[in-house]
């Protein structure tokens, strides 16, 4: 029997699962534009610092099915117990554990992807993969648009106020995963979001290529927090796109704790007058681990606001890259725009490259960046010491000072505190090693 091509087998799957016959073509499209893409070369900007020698371009083929489960809500973050509503994904499924009262009864919709495609809702078609994050993107874009499963679409109604977060768990026991996660907030609403990608403790997860598209509508306020925790030997890739309306706000943070290679594309496109966004980050490595992020903040219209502080820690021989574009285009008049990078050095090993940009075609704006690179002082060492704190005590307290000012930059104090427990868990083990 010949066996399937993967085109037919990602035909096959989709009728399978039900998917409408708009969303097989996408996938099946998807394919074709990833086998015809070529792949990203060191002679691109934005891959000029990335190793991808490890990448095996023909060993991709579609996810095999798998038996979901809500066994990763025990991974719950003790601060994050109080969600209004918890989705599991799990391997090739996702699955709802959870939907507080309140939140079912303000109709905000927290599914699975595939689920909510089935479900003709038109928001998923209209929206999924079509200006945001789409196969024609890259080649990590297509590849995620063809074989994504399970997945997370949360749609939160007009006028609808959430204080309690809504959680997304995503675990896998497979060797590659393609999480796809879909958040649109209608105007006048209210929200705070939490993506947690959690090791399986199996730890055979080698590959993972993400992808998160956020429409924040007029006069929205949403909260999206995206924490990256997979096993030591994971390589993954994060894509991720948030449209800013009309008078709209978006605190976006990104936190890097995991796995051996992850490289993450943030963008922010301020699309109305009134569009205010804080975009945050968060990376602690040690070992080889090596972090490259690029983000980009697109003003495409007059009278916005985008603000972004991204801070590094590292220690023994890892590495970071961080390169950030504030993109303001002709007719952005009024624009404001700050870019911070800060990277800690805890030793002579590591290294970190910062790589600011701006690109300006309007003339009446206010744009800044900056970038510092330091180890950790000797003399505040000594003056710790003094007082009567010992090394690791008086290092920790200079790393939590370091990033303590992107964690009071999200507005949410559960998830703050959420963020900043896995933190202390990262700096205590790396200590004690």
């Amino acid at each position: 029997m010949t066996p399937l091509t993967a085109e037919e087998t990602i035909a096959a799957q989709a009728k399978t699962r039900s998917e409408p016959a708009w969303l097989a073509d996408r996938r099946i499209d998807a394919w074709r534009t990833f086998e015809s893409s070529p792949p990203p070369k060191r002679s691109d900007e934005e891959w000029r610092r990335t190793d991808l020698s490890w990448m095996n371009w023909s060993d991709f083929h579609p996810s095999a099915s798998q038996l979901t489960n809500g066994s990763a809500e025990e991974h719950l973050p003790v601060h994050l117990s109080a969600a209004s509503i918890v989705l599991v994904e799990h391997g090739t499924g996702t699955t709802v554990t959870r939907v507080a009262p309140e939140a079912k009864a303000a109709g905000i919709t927290a599914a699975s992807l595939s689920t909510a495609a089935s479900d003709s809702n038109q928001l998923v078609e209209s929206h999924l993969a079509t200006s945001l994050i789409r196969p024609d993107d890259g080649k990590f874009q297509a590849l995620n648009s063809a074989l994504w499963t399970g997945g997370v679409f949360v749609h939160i109604p007009r006028g609808v106020q959430l204080e309690a977060p809504i959680v997304i768990l995503k675990t896998s026991n497979d060797s590659a995963c393609y999480p796809r996660t879909l958040i649109i907030a209608d105007p006048e609403s209210s929200g705070h979001i939490v993506e947690w990608w959690l090791p399986e403790d199996s730890k055979s997860l080698s590959f993972a290529n993400g992808s998160t598209e956020i429409f924040v509508n007029d006069n929205a306020d949403l909260t999206y927090t995206h924490v990256q925790q997979w096993p030591s030997i994971t390589r993954s890739l994060l894509s991720q796109h948030a449209q800013v309306a009309r008078d709209a706000s978006l605190v976006s943070t990104n936190v890097t704790l995991g796995g051996l290679f992850h490289k993450g594309s943030i963008k922010a496109t301020l699309s109305d007058p009134g569009a205010n966004v804080k975009l945050n980050g968060i990376s602690y490595l040690d070992g080889q681990q090596f972090v490259d992020h690029h983000t980009s903040q697109d003003h495409k219209t007059t009278d916005a606001v985008s603000d972004l502080l991204y801070v590094n820690i590292l220690d023994d021989t890892s590495r970071s890259v961080y390169a950030g574009t504030i993109l303001v285009e002709q007719d952005a008049q009024r624009s404001n725009a700050y870019q911070q990078n800060r990277n800690l050095m805890l030793g002579s090993g590591p290294r970190a490259d910062s790589i600011p940009r701006l690109e300006i075609m309007a003339d009446d704006v206010r744009c800044t960046h900056g970038a510092t690179t330091s180890t950790v002082d000797p003399a505040q060492l000594y003056y710790l010491n003094s007082r009567g704190l010992n090394r690791d005590d008086a290092r920790t307290m200079i790393i939590n000072g370091t990033i303590e000012p992107v964690l009071d930059r999200i507005p949410s104090t559960v998830v703050a505190d959420a963020v900043r427990t896995a933190l202390q868990e990262k700096i205590q083990s790396t200590s004690s090693n």
